[in-house]
């Protein structure tokens, strides 16, 4: 987002440039010696722009360059004779050790030699014919000069708006001038400025009242338009400032004034940083679907999975660094029907998750249940998945999950760029077979309850009969009958269990055990013990762990 708006924004040039936009390193020094910070002589950004408004063609002319047929510039020298042109421009920031100074500027490069030190730079009038629209964070609702609604006012009508602006100056001044002359003030600032007080000598004559005026700020139309603020009526309580209406209000505001902005240029680049920040989530996802319809290209960044969700997952491109290095993610099309199956879990789960670092796999919907609701109940010194940048999904789409599905997903999560961790049962038949195998190969860690144990029996571990009586209970709030009903203790734990697999209600039932026991379950709490472990980046010991029943007889 930097660089674009280095290049295509025509204030950038306008403040100090920066060292930070250059590449340092650290010099290797003697021993004993401080490390030395190294620039390297300059830093460079280049765009090429394709499709361009003739407007912009014609001030441009002289710079346009023959295109390829994947929109970069063609430097061969033996363009065809009907490729279509374009504009290519970059910004350069050099540093020059020997003066320490530093010095930036928007080219053309097809007109320009850098290693000369010859530039011919781009003019602000071609930078401000760009159909770039910026989304920023500034006030919405601002007459200004630099404001968006003072650019949608002035596009929509240029002489009824500037006659606008002219009769408020010139009504205010009026207006300013006769609180000046009010006789009240006037005989106030005649005994402020008399010959016999200290301000008798503050001009170089004699001073009167009637020199002292007030007009807002400097007197100019800037100034005034700078004092004028929005006051919104929007309910009983009358018309508040904008920012008495809250961030939300605000934030919306200028999502308003983005759209009508984009809508009103021909060919719109949209660039923005951090889409749907201040704002609820059908606003933010609504503006992002609203920007996309409306631009040639959308540009922006984002942390929020409703902005995420406007677009399709090709279209998304995931940055991270977590491993060390910095890296970019993009989803692959469905290459089959059941590969376009699989990509429901990019908008479902993945895209809720695109802060976290890594996912936790289960098997299904009852083990995401049962292991999020456990999780949420940790308590200190125990953190959270989340506190560890890990989020718990399910490998179940919708049509039925299981150990089969986990390498698939976790494919699709790490062509995202997630650290991808499956928590299965330890149901035997698995660790037989080539299913764990196929597990571990995709994945990154695999953590396994204990044998013969699936997440009902992980919940009741631990628990004695009438615990597990007691929290059974629950079930009849939800309409189901009490299964511990004439059972006797040693058969109690199964029928709770036949229970859960087939009715779920494992947040519930864990709810009220854990009221009984005042713990939650060993087993569960040393799985996620153990997700959390294997979970974080630099995690490099065994990449399968069996989780440990601590209420198992030694």
């Amino acid at each position: 987002m930097a660089a674009l708006r280095r290049v295509l924004d025509p204030r950038s040039t306008r403040s100090q440039p920066t060292t930070a936009d250059i590449r340092q390193t650290l010099a290797a020094a003697a021993p004993g010696s401080t490390s030395n910070t190294v620039l390297a002589p300059y830093a460079e950004v280049a765009i090429t722009l394709a499709d361009l408004p003739i407007d912009l063609e014609h001030e441009a002319d002289g710079a346009l360059e023959p295109l390829l047929a994947d929109g970069t510039a063609d430097l061969s020298g033996s363009a065809s004779p009907g490729a279509s042109l374009g504009l290519r421009l970059a910004y350069r920031v050099s540093y020059d050790a020997v003066t320490d100074s530093i010095e930036h500027r928007v080219f053309y490069p097809i007109l320009s030699d850098p290693s000369a030190d010859k530039y011919v730079r781009v003019p602000a009038v071609v930078r401000s014919l760009l159909p770039v629209v910026f989304l920023d964070s500034a006030r919405p609702l601002q007459l200004r000069a630099e404001g968006l609604l003072r650019r949608l006012v002035s596009d929509n009508d240029p002489v009824s708006s500037a006659t606008a602006l002219q009769t408020l100056e010139r009504d205010v001044v009026a207006a300013a001038s006769a609180l000046s002359a009010n006789s009240a003030i006037q005989g106030v600032l005649d005994a402020l400025v008399a010959d016999t007080g200290p301000a008798r000598r503050i001009g170089d004559g004699p001073v009167a009242g009637t020199d002292i005026t007030f007009l807002p700020e400097d007197g100019s139309l800037a100034g005034l338009l700078r004092a004028l603020q929005p006051v919104l009526h929007l309910d009983g309580t009358g018309a508040l400032p904008l920012e008495s209406h809250g961030s939300t209000t605000t934030a919306v505001l200028s999502a308003a004034e983005a759209l009508l902005v984009a809508s009103s240029t021909s060919g719109a680049v949209i660039v923005g940083d951090d889409l749907g920040e201040s704002l609820d989530g059908p606003s933010t996802e609504h503006l992002a679907n609203a920007l996309r319809g409306a631009a040639a290209q959308v540009w922006i960044t984002t942390r929020r999975a409703d902005a995420a969700r406007a677009f399709e997952a090709t279209e998304l491109v995931r940055l991270t660094r977590h491993t060390g290095a910095r890296q970019v993610h993009q989803v692959a099309p469905p290459a089959d029907r059941k590969e376009a199956g699989l990509h429901r879990h990019i908008q479902a789960q993945l895209l809720p998750a695109l802060t976290a670092t890594t996912v936790a796999v289960s098997e299904g919907q009852h083990d995401l249940s049962a292991l999020s609701a456990a999780d949420r109940r940790r308590m200190t010194p125990d953190l959270p998945l989340a506190a560890h940048g890990i989020r718990l999904i399910t490998a179940d789409t919708g049509s039925g999950g299981g150990t089969g599905q986990i390498p698939q997903v976790a494919k699709l999560a790490h062509q995202l760029g997630y650290r991808v961790v499956a928590l299965v049962d330890g149901d035997p038949a698995k660790k037989a077979g080539t299913v764990l195998a196929d597990i571990e190969n995709e994945c990154d860690a695999l953590v396994r309850l204990p044998d013969n144990m699936a997440i009902e029996r992980a919940l009741l571990a631990g628990a004695t009969a009438t615990q597990v009586r007691a929290a059974a209970a629950v079930f009849t709030d939800y309409g189901q009958p009490d299964p511990t009903l004439g059972k006797p203790d040693e058969n109690v734990s199964n029928a709770v269990m036949k229970l859960l697999h087939s009715k779920g209600l494992h947040e519930q039932f864990l709810t009220a055990l854990v009221e009984e026991t005042g713990v939650l379950p060993p087993v569960v709490v040393n799985a996620l013990t153990a997700v959390a472990l294997c979970g974080h980046p630099t995690y490099a010991l065994q990449k399968r762990i069996d989780v440990i029943d601590p209420t198992a007889a030694v």
